[in-house]
């Protein structure tokens, strides 16, 4: 029997069911609709009172959760299926289901009512709204934004203003202000195919402000924290910045917290998610199990509206720009999920074989749906957020199916699916217009900061996918191959030159701080296994030494100095590690441990040691196992620190 998905609302915004019991009150005196008295500018005194007088008059009702999408092996499509294709004889033998009751708002109990009041209370007394504002179009002018929900950041600021102008300081108005955003977050955002962008920021403000609207604006408040260094009053110094960012953070958890119980999913959800994943990765740490399952939540939350398949009707029936926000949400999110699974070492948790998914941005031709086939760019389109995710989207591809040639076992088979993934890269790198394509040095570019990082990102994005194709093709962890190294150097260079022109680039969704840990640390590790081998019969290449000598002692002065990150953030620990082996390999090359491009083996190596390294040596690339080199992490380098050569005293 033919089957096929349960398709969402035109919306894309399925809403729980809830069935009153027998006797309850069909409506309830808490249910005011935004054009009365939930207008944000109405005088809410009387609703105040309704909202504490009516509270223990609430209708009692059961809540079913809610489905989101059901793919085609659901039972419920199989039903459904039934009842669309049953013939004439059967219609009399099935009973037409009983018609399930209209959707009920979803019972809000007091106890989030309250959280959220207090919330409100806090930024109340705190009186800085008007200053978070001023700090987020500071940071908005440079150029960049959200990555997803920059488009409704102004929309939101303003919404945030006029919620908050209306509590005097009172218990009984912050209530009925967050009561009131409980109601709109638990309603469907409706939208219809011709539906305009204005038409859908309207539907989120006003008096229809949600708790999605007050989150999205403390997560950017939060991003423009992380990359301008001083806003006073708001912050003057690093220790006071890291205290508000996390504190901006805290506010846009709360209001996430806030959204999710209400069962209520919906795109603006699914943006404050992803944005929130972002920031916790920079206040937290790349590393941090609080960012990794942030991560998990976005992906959920795409599997359940049904974003992994978007060629269903429901999926194309949304507006034009709604669609490629979702577009861009998938794209984005299945980027992190193997960049993060690479640089942890774990399991990516989206698998294309079972997604159907379509790059976002104009088409010059019908839309195709993402594969390592080149495809054809817009060259009018500057860099910019949409061309940064399809690049990533298209990496992300490649980068998952370099990983899947780590359990082929057949090396000759490995090597020639290889060959085949390296023909696709450049083909893929050829087909971006010039105008993307990062050729020389960054600063040969007269671009805006945010452009720049944009080109930057494709560039070192590129690169890395070659270098994990060479890096799993390698017979030994130990012994990089020239190809693998001359793409370790120019990775580590470009990542190098980034750091020193930091001041001429603006974050544009991927910090500098991740391209030093993810891009740069991997190259540095492969260049280091290489200076510390001593089985290796290939010379170092001559016309590089020097250039990577400098390049390993400004990363590490950069780090050392504080430059870059200071002793309390996420990342420090990590890089702080690397940084002292780097230095001490650089010692030893300025002490003459190293004659004319080759290592000079040492006199003595112990049992533990040789074994240690023997088995290094003879080891397969497993991404997933202890033995995995790729994501170079701080196991890495405690392992490259207690190596023969990097035990010996300096000589000088």
């Amino acid at each position: 029997m033919a089957t096929r998905a349960k398709r969402l609302p035109a919306s894309g915004l399925p809403f729980k069911r809830a069935i009153e019991e027998p006797g309850a009150s069909s409506s309830s005196p808490l249910d005011l609709e935004p054009d009365e008295t939930n207008n944000i500018g109405y005088d809410s005194s009387s609703a105040v009172s309704s909202t504490i007088n009516t509270a223990s008059l609430r209708p009692q009702t059961v809540q079913y959760p809610n489905p989101g999408y059901l793919g085609s092996s659901s039972h419920t499509t199989l039903f459904d299926q039934l009842r669309r294709d049953r013939s004439p004889q059967v219609t009399e033998a099935i009973a037409e289901p009983e018609k399930a009751p209209s959707p009920q708002r979803d019972y809000i109990n007091d106890t989030s009512v309250s959280s959220g009041a207090n919330l409100i209370l806090e930024l109340h007394r705190l009186s800085k709204i008007p200053a978070f504002i001023q700090l987020y179009q500071s940071w908005s002018a440079t150029g960049t934004n959200l990555a997803l929900a920059g488009p409704f950041i102004d929309a939101c600021a303003s919404t945030v203003e006029s919620v908050m102008s209306l509590c005097d300081g009172s218990l009984s108005r912050a209530t009925a202000l967050s009561q009131n955003l409980f109601n709109c977050s638990s309603r469907p955002i409706i939208v219809e195919p011709n539906t305009s962008f204005d038409e859908y920021c309207k539907s989120l403000g006003g008096g229809n402000a949600r708790w999605e609207t007050l989150g999205l604006f403390f997560v950017a408040v939060c991003r423009a924290a992380v990359d301008l260094p001083f806003a006073e009053p708001l912050y003057n110094s690093e220790q006071e910045r890291r205290k508000f960012q996390r504190l901006t953070l805290r506010y846009s958890d709360h209001c996430l917290e806030q959204c999710l119980p209400l069962d209520c999913m919906n795109d603006l959800q699914l943006f404050l998610q992803y944005e929130n994943f972002i920031s916790h990765s920079q206040i937290d740490g790349d590393q941090s199990y609080q960012s990794w399952r942030k991560l998990g939540d976005v992906i959920s939350s795409l599997f359940a509206l049904g974003y992994h398949q978007q060629q269903t009707e429901s999926f194309n029936a949304a507006p034009d720009f709604l669609r490629d926000l979702r577009r861009l949400a998938f794209c984005r999110t299945y980027s992190a999920d193997k960049n993060v699974s690479i640089f942890l070492g774990r399991p990516p948790r989206i698998t294309r074989r079972f997604c159907r998914f379509f790059l976002p941005g104009n088409h010059l031709q019908p839309s195709e749906e993402a594969s390592r086939k080149p495809q054809i760019w817009d060259p009018s389109q500057g860099p910019s957020f949409i061309t940064d995710s399809r690049w990533a989207a298209l990496c992300g591809i490649m980068k998952e199916d370099i990983l899947g040639l780590l359990s082929q076992q057949d090396h000759e088979e490995k090597l020639r699916q290889g060959l085949i993934l390296q023909e696709d890269i450049q083909e893929q790198w050829e087909a971006v217009p010039e105008q993307y394509r990062l050729q020389g040095s960054l600063k040969g570019y007269s671009r805006r900061p945010v452009e720049r990082d944009f080109m930057l990102n494709m560039k070192l994005n590129y690169l890395h996918v070659k270098f994990l194709l060479r890096l799993t093709l390698q017979h030994s962890a130990s012994d990089p191959d020239p190809q693998l190294l001359a793409i370790s150097i120019d990775l580590l260079s470009l990542v190098v030159e980034a750091v020193m022109l930091k001041d001429q680039l603006i974050n544009s969704g991927t910090s500098l701080v991740w391209k030093v840990a993810y891009y740069g640390l991997s190259a540095a590790g492969v260049i280091c296994l290489r200076l510390v081998n001593q089985s290796s019969s290939l010379t170092f290449p001559q016309a590089n030494i020097s250039k990577v000598f400098q390049d390993l002692s400004i990363l590490v002065a950069e780090i050392e100095r504080g430059t870059l990150v200071y002793v309390d953030s996420p990342n420090y620990a990590l890089l702080a590690r690397a940084t002292q082996i780097i230095k001490s390999l650089l010692d030893r090359v300025i002490s003459s441990s190293f004659k004319t491009g080759t290592i000079v083996e040492p006199q003595q190596q112990t049992a533990e040691n040789a074994e240690q390294w023997s088995a290094l040596n003879d080891t397969n690339l497993g991404l997933w196992d202890n033995s995995g080199l790729q994501d170079f992490e701080t196991n890495f380098w405690l392992n490259l620190a207690d190596h023969p050569f990097l035990a010996e005293p300096v000589t000088r």
